[in-house]
């Protein structure tokens, strides 16, 4: 089923590029959260949010009917948590009704009986469920809040509904030591679980600071070694690396984002601008330019943004992050970040990684950028 998945995904990425149009659409309905996670790159609290509005049902309802005419066939709703929006079951019913495929960002802790009775009547293609504990103690030090077994009785009730759903675990400061705990209860439940590594860095109204809650890469190292110990997985056999990569010559022509962020996939904010993803904090007004015309110029930006040059050379490429926005300097356009060139290093001579791509070790569980 999996491989069936990812090559339909291939197809569809595929099409996507040859048509040049918007196929995957995140819609980021509000960042209002019913948590209150420390590590949170997009959350605001009312205060924090001041005069600033986030859209309209009527505004998104538009918005959408204009992302289905330029090509959409999938929609992530995501957040803050999504479903706090007042208008989160008309927009998602109204996805759904135009043909969308859509999947739904939460943490599961407000579901109440009559939104699981929503959804098994709406039937949403799947859920991604960020895990952030493996005890009360946990949640409570990373979130705010007690919410272990509310979330679990949550999943547990939609995976017994039929729902496909994803454990999205983002590990910090605050977490890491339950990793292979909370890993444990995604195989308990039976769940596929993504793990983030890489965090962002939080929107600057947030007031969180990546350097508060980031993982050392010492503590990088020694959870992806504790993770392959306890699954039995091999450590590669890696020629050590003893140097980073030099610094290279500057090269205009080497650009345009290769993750598919502004070729395939695009994403709106809460507050209606669009960007490639989520890691650029600010985009174009959709309200004021329209899908298409915004879509345009995101497409535009994407392909112009430049690439690190010393990547093009180094032979450790292909085992490095895919992410432009965490391999560049952000003090140096168009060169390599050192730290994340020497996290390569560090994890390529630690044998945690390899230059075989794609694919994980074991199809259940995969290191993945981070959504939250």
């Amino acid at each position: 089923m999996q491989k069936r998945q990812a090559r339909l995904s291939a197809q569809a990425r595929s099409m996507f590029l040859q048509r040049k149009i918007p196929g995957r659409v995140y819609f980021e309905l509000t960042p209002r959260c019913t948590l209150d996670c420390r590590m949170c790159y997009v959350h605001l609290t009312p205060a924090q949010m001041g005069d600033r509005k986030e859209l309209s049902t009527e505004q998104w309802l538009r918005i959408v009917d204009e992302a289905v005419e330029a090509g959409m066939l999938y929609a992530v709703l995501t957040g803050g948590e999504c479903m706090l929006h007042p208008g989160f079951w008309e927009i998602a019913g109204h996805l759904m009704e135009k043909g969308v495929v859509v999947s739904v960002n939460t943490n599961a802790f407000a579901i109440t009986d009559a939104d699981f009775e929503r959804f098994r009547q709406l039937r949403p293609n799947s859920f991604r469920v960020t895990l952030y504990g493996a005890t009360e103690e946990g949640y409570e030090r990373c979130t705010g809040h007690r919410a272990l077994s509310r979330v679990l009785e949550n999943v547990t009730r939609l995976r017994d509904a039929g729902f496909p759903i994803i454990f999205g675990v983002t590990l910090s400061r605050f977490n890491q030591d339950e990793f292979l705990e909370m890993v444990r209860i995604g195989q308990a439940l039976k769940l596929r679980v993504h793990y983030s590594l890489d965090l962002r860095e939080p929107n600057a109204d947030t007031g969180r600071r990546l350097s508060e809650f980031a993982l050392s890469q010492e503590e990088v190292i020694r959870l992806l070694t504790e993770f392959r110990r306890a699954g039995k997985l091999p450590f590669y056999r890696n020629e050590p690396v003893t140097e980073l990569p030099s610094r290279q010559p500057d090269d205009p022509s080497f650009k345009g984002l290769r993750c598919g962020g502004g070729s395939v996939t695009v994403a709106i904010h809460w507050d209606g601008s669009m960007a490639p993803c989520f890691e650029y904090q600010s985009g174009f007004p959709v309200q004021e330019l329209g899908f298409a015309a915004a879509w345009e110029k995101t497409k535009a930006m994407a392909a112009e943004i430049q690439q690190p040059v010393e990547c093009r050379s180094c032979r450790l490429f292909p085992a490095c992050v895919d992410c432009v926005m965490l391999r560049r300097d952000p003090k140096n356009p168009g060169h390599a970040n050192p730290e994340r060139c020497a996290a390569t290093v560090a994890r390529w001579n630690a044998g945690l990684i390899s230059l075989e791509r794609p694919g994980p070790e074991r199809p259940d569980f995969t290191e993945r950028k981070p959504d939250c």
